[in-house]
């Protein structure tokens, strides 16, 4: 939860920030908060469409700052899902094999039970 919320406030600040940066410029593509907050959206999941990007030297340190950050930030999202599905799947399998591991000694227990009373039989059947 904190590292998707550190990836909105990482957009929206790159956003708040292009806008106000590239709005001043008379060949800026990057002139509404929606337009800014399309162009941190496709920036930060490295998307990239195209139709809006910054113009302005300072509104290109930004965007790389954001393409930087962004991947550090998606790539704990990512992960974190990864390392949580893994401890799913074995979680899952130790509880399998503990429960193989539990019928195997019934069995075993059952077995060597039954070659005592074979064993037992021959013994009386010399004695």
């Amino acid at each position: 939860m904190y590292v998707l919320t550190s990836a909105a406030v990482l957009s929206y600040a790159a956003a708040l920030a292009v806008l106000d940066i590239e709005r001043a410029d008379p060949a800026a593509n990057i002139t509404t908060l929606g337009d800014a907050l399309w162009w941190a959206m496709t920036t930060i999941t490295t998307v990239g469409y195209g139709d809006h990007y910054p113009v302005t030297d300072t509104g290109r340190l930004i965007a790389a700052a954001l393409m930087i950050g962004g991947i550090a930030v998606l790539g704990v999202v990512t992960a974190s899902l990864a390392s949580w599905l893994v401890e799913s799947v074995a979680a899952e399998t130790a509880a399998e094999v503990e429960a193989i591991d539990e019928s195997v000694r019934r069995e075993l227990a059952e077995v060597r039970a039954q070659l005592q009373v074979l064993t037992d039989g021959l013994q009386r059947e010399k004695g």
